[in-house]
């Protein structure tokens, strides 16, 4: 099969966005409208591909829970809707060259289905002239606004090499040959329908499907394809190898691995093509995460025993509201596990091995107990609160959560043309660093506006909020 670098796109800037809808086939429907139990999640990856002498060709792809959404009823079904925010930046010349917002609409019969819990799934493209860029995405529910998720990084499109190389890698949940050109999935005659969460397992997508594009292969060379994946000290859980002759400059290649004996945790999935020689000659590689719940590591038990006592007396629902509540030491992969978590026993042996790890200390934050951290989420809950909003999810509220009582607070009330505003220092921080809140609706709700703190919102001109 002849492949095409400069693939046939049906825009030049923009790829039509792909929608996977859900709609259940069960009768039975819901006579009230459903509120979801945890916090909203923005799940997002991307690739990029080679498309021609100027640009390079980046895809974004993107996955919602359903179960994560607001749902109101009309017509017999629930209806609810995520709206989506993407925009490119060009950091050399600082001028927005992606400026994109959609609506996309869910609609849900049946809530007691299996693919009410299973992520569906969205994607662009873009074709884009060499250089660095920032990738800002905003996701909210649509029938509630204040549920949002955000992700901002920074990416390089740069021209491939004149020798053998391979595109990012694509993580998807299916692979399969196709005719369907119209399928906005459909590439190089396949379908490839990506998983932005990049979690796998027997509770999701038991195989892990891969997509890369290879580009200056000998056409008359046999190459060994050798696909891995990888744990975080560099032992090699699994591996598989075939023979290939490509036949063209050239081609794709998809393959599969099937992880659902595989330990829960992150790993690197890795793809390379080797000579005759078994000398490598190009690798793409990407980060994943499994979820196999029925496994559990040796070390597993211990870290039960050591959490379940205080976690022992929970519902399923005061394990979803603590855990809401834990989020701001909580990563992106933990966040996405959680989603998919289901059971009470699940959610307790989860949030057991999170405080195990949050009291070992981790990343920029020191040990916590989790009892400290509790007990200061509810001290914010009743010094930080303001029209309905619990203190705990306030800007104050989570500063205070996270670093505890500030050493300093400087109030400024409201002056003629100036909003109220606060200063809070912390003197054992870095050497000493401070958080700026503004009263900016006058409405109590102070918002952070700039912070010294490394990792925090920074804002020099933060004193445009006063006006």
């Amino acid at each position: 099969m002849k492949y095409e670098v400069a693939r046939l796109r049906k825009q030049l800037i923009m790829k039509k966005i792909a929608l996977i809808a859900l709609l259940a086939v069960a009768a039975s429907l819901l006579a009230q409208d459903k509120k979801p139990g945890s916090s909203f999640v923005l799940n997002l990856d991307y690739a990029r591909f080679r498309y021609d002498a100027q640009n390079g060709y980046l895809e974004v792809y993107y996955a919602f829970y359903p179960h994560l959404l607001t749902y109101a009823t009309a017509e017999g079904s629930l209806h609810a809707g995520v709206m989506l925010s993407t925009k490119i930046i060009n950091n050399a010349t600082k001028t927005m060259v992606v400026n994109q917002r959609v609506r996309l609409p869910v609609v849900v019969k049946d809530t007691s289905s299996a693919s009410f819990r299973h992520p569906f799934t969205t994607q662009a493209g873009y074709a884009l002239p060499f250089g660095e860029y920032t990738l800002e995405v905003v996701a909210a529910d649509s029938l509630n606004s204040s549920r949002r998720d955000s992700v901002s990084l920074t990416l390089d499109i740069q021209p491939y090499s004149e020798t053998l190389s391979i595109s990012d890698l694509e993580l998807s949940s299916r692979v399969q040959p196709s005719d369907k050109k119209d399928d906005p999935f459909f590439k190089n005659s396949l379908e490839v329908v990506p998983n932005p969460t990049l979690v796998f397992g027997v509770a999701t997508y038991p195989v892990v499907f891969n997509y890369a594009e290879l580009y200056n292969l000998s056409p008359t060379a046999t190459y060994t394809v050798k696909t891995q994946i990888v744990a975080p000290d560099g032992k090699t859980m699994k591996e598989s190898s075939k023979s290939r002759k490509y036949g063209a400059t050239n081609s794709v290649e998809a393959g599969m691995i099937n992880v659902t004996s595989t330990m829960p945790g992150r790993y690197i999935y890795r793809l390379s093509l080797l000579d005759e020689t078994a000398a490598e000659l190009a690798r793409s590689e990407k980060t994943f995460y499994v979820y196999n719940p029925h496994l559990k590591p040796p070390a597993a038990a211990a870290a039960s025993t050591f959490q379940n006592a205080p976690l022992a007396g929970l519902t399923a629902a005061e394990l979803d509201e603590e855990f809401r509540k834990a989020r701001y030491l909580a990563v992106k992969e933990e966040i996405k596990f959680y989603a998919q978590i289901e059971s009470e026993s699940g959610k307790r042996e989860f949030l057991s091995k999170f405080w195990t790890a949050i009291e070992a200390g981790r990343g920029d934050f020191p040990p916590m107990k989790r009892s400290e951290y509790l007990r200061r989420a509810e001290t914010a809950s009743q010094s930080y609160s303001s029209l309905g909003k619990a203190g705990w999810r306030s800007d104050r509220g989570r500063v205070f959560i996270l670093y505890g009582e500030p050493d300093q607070i400087e109030r400024f009330p409201s002056d003629i043309g100036a909003k109220p505003y606060q200063v809070w220092g912390y003197n054992s921080i870095e050497k000493g660093v401070e958080f700026i809140f503004v009263d900016r609706l006058g409405n109590g709700d102070y918002q952070l506006v700039h912070s010294n703190k490394r990792g925090e919102l920074q804002d020099e001109s933060w004193r445009r909020y006063l006006l």
